[in-house]
């Protein structure tokens, strides 16, 4: 007994000392340090939602896809090397609160697909684990040839989190927006949507709040918040859990379809924002800039063209007043020319661009593209259609002072090639390059992968020439996610044991 009762002692003894220890260290030294910093490590797990499965016999279909980006970068090289030692690959697309999958892959590089043929159909869910995980990326394009929804609307399918910014949707008389909000968790989730108008915060004295229960979907009309507001900018904010937010945008004169598409997330408020993917050719260039403080944005613009960058005549600097939304129009300033914009701020602002096509009157079509982050890595446009209908153009552009050289590569479903191109973008401006695989191929993926020079950002536009009038859509270009941060740990010395490491979502 008193041998039991001497080793209690000793062990508390050594508990206390290690306690007195780690008090009197100085912060940021000694050996506690490594336990206490952030790790990042190999992406093992990923998860995606696609907004919405549209389908409508004889007018609506939607195609979903995903592929995993080859293996180029030191990140997407070093998270392979780990991740293929641990889960078996797979990649899955599920319908939202089944587990069944509806398609299936287990290579890199080759695309899994699901074509959307029943109405009613739930959002789809794609899994990605093991060597398949790093650089996943997902997308839907729905295409409607007739009705309201008139046009192609694509969207990539996004992870979960706890904030989205989107700009540039309307309630004004026959612009309709939809914010989808979709929990893919096992708890119900907690949503805050805090809107902007041309006027400042709409109902700042009360935010709108709303529950989003475990593994579903809740859809929130705009016009119902804030039926007269002509411009429109949303966050969304998840108070508790998480969920992936999406909105999409359409838009009607009198009776007539000019446009829809989804409106894609753009970066958080910053001082210094590009938004790639000015399209091309005829129709209204809308620039829709939200300044959610509570100070006036001073704001420089200036185009990044095929020439270089420049400030347009009188629309250099804009003042955006607090909490609301500003709109530019740059249809002159562009000059129906391919181009990016670079915003300069001295409080935080965040933006994007409409781009219509087609008559002035008439049916026509819009795309719309946001304020993004260069690309780190590759960066995957899933799906593209081809054929003699369709028309893809890539758009590059850099602000930096110096030129960027990059690859684009088509491959197949099956992961084969189908040609590649070395291009160079020179400091401040954009180029565009039509895609120009065979007429036989119906659909292809594209790979863009930055190499060396400044920061590189960029969309692909599609055009389809319909009998009616042309349809467009857009893919803002960014790299996928090839690592996860495991959070900050520490020992319980209470205990006697350590504590296993704070569970992160994407190794669930």
């Amino acid at each position: 007994m008193n041998r039991v009762v001497i080793r209690l002692g000793l062990v508390i003894g050594v508990l206390a000392a290690l306690v007195l220890a780690a008090n009197l260290l100085p912060s940021g030294q000694g050996p506690a340090t490594t336990a206490l910093q952030a790790t990042r490590l190999p992406l093992e797990r990923a998860t995606f939602i696609c907004p919405e499965s549209s389908f409508a016999k004889d007018s609506t279909s939607t195609d979903v896809a995903a592929v995993a980006a080859s293996g180029q970068g030191s990140l997407l090289d070093a998270g392979l090397r780990i991740a293929r030692g641990n889960a078996k690959p797979r990649l899955d697309l599920t319908p939202l609160g089944t587990r069944t999958p509806l398609a299936s892959g287990d290579r890199r590089e080759r695309l899994v697909t699901y074509a959307v043929r029943k109405p009613k159909e739930p959002p789809v869910v794609v899994s990605a684990q093991g060597s398949i995980a790093p650089g996943t990326t997902a997308g839907q394009i729905t295409r409607t040839g007739e009705g309201p929804l008139r046009g192609l609307a694509e969207s990539a399918c996004t992870s979960p989190g706890s904030e989205f910014w989107f700009v540039g949707t309307s309630s004004q008389l026959g612009r309709h927006g939809r914010v989808y909000l979709t929990n893919t968790d096992n708890a119900d989730a907690q949503v805050e949507l805090r809107l902007y108008d041309e006027n400042g915060p709409v109902d700042a004295d009360s935010i709108h709040s709303l529950a989003v229960k475990a593994r579903s979907q809740a859809v929130v009309e705009l016009d119902q918040l804030a039926p007269t507001s002509k411009r429109l900018a949303v966050a969304v904010v998840s108070t508790r859990g998480r969920v992936v937010a999406a909105l999409r945008d359409d838009a009607l004169e009198g009776e007539t379809p000019v446009g829809v598409d989804w409106v894609p997330t753009a970066a958080r408020p910053g001082r210094d924002v590009v938004i790639p993917g000015v399209a091309p050719g005829r129709g209204e260039r809308v620039l829709s800039i939200v300044a959610p403080g509570d100070s006036t944005a001073s704001v420089d613009l200036s185009v990044l063209a095929a020439e270089g960058s420049f400030q347009p005549a009188e629309l250099g600097r804009v003042d955006v007043k607090p909490g609301t939304v500003a709109e530019v129009r740059l249809d002159s300033a562009t000059q129906r020319q391919a181009a990016a914009i670079r915003l300069t701020s001295d409080v935080p602002i965040t933006a994007t661009m409409r781009s219509q096509l087609g008559p002035r009157t008439g049916v026509r079509d819009v795309a719309y593209t946001a304020a993004s982050r260069s690309l780190s890595g590759p960066a995957v446009v899933p799906v593209t259609l081809g054929g003699p209908d369709h028309t893809a153009t890539l758009v590059l552009s850099t602000p930096g002072s110096r030129a960027v050289r990059a690859s684009a590569e088509l491959s197949d479903a099956d992961g084969r090639s189908l040609g590649s191109q070395k291009l160079v973008v020179k400091p401040g401006s954009t180029i565009a390059v039509t895609l120009t695989p065979s007429k036989k191929v119906d659909r292809y993926v594209l790979v863009v992968q930055p190499e060396d020079g400044g920061p590189l950002y960029g969309a692909r536009f599609l055009v389809e020439t319909a009998g009616d009038g042309p349809m467009m859509s857009v893919w803002p270009l960014a790299s996928g996610e090839t690592t996860a941060i495991r959070p900050v740990t520490r020992a319980d010395l209470g205990t006697g044991v350590g504590t296993g490491p704070t569970p992160d979502a994407l190794f669930q």
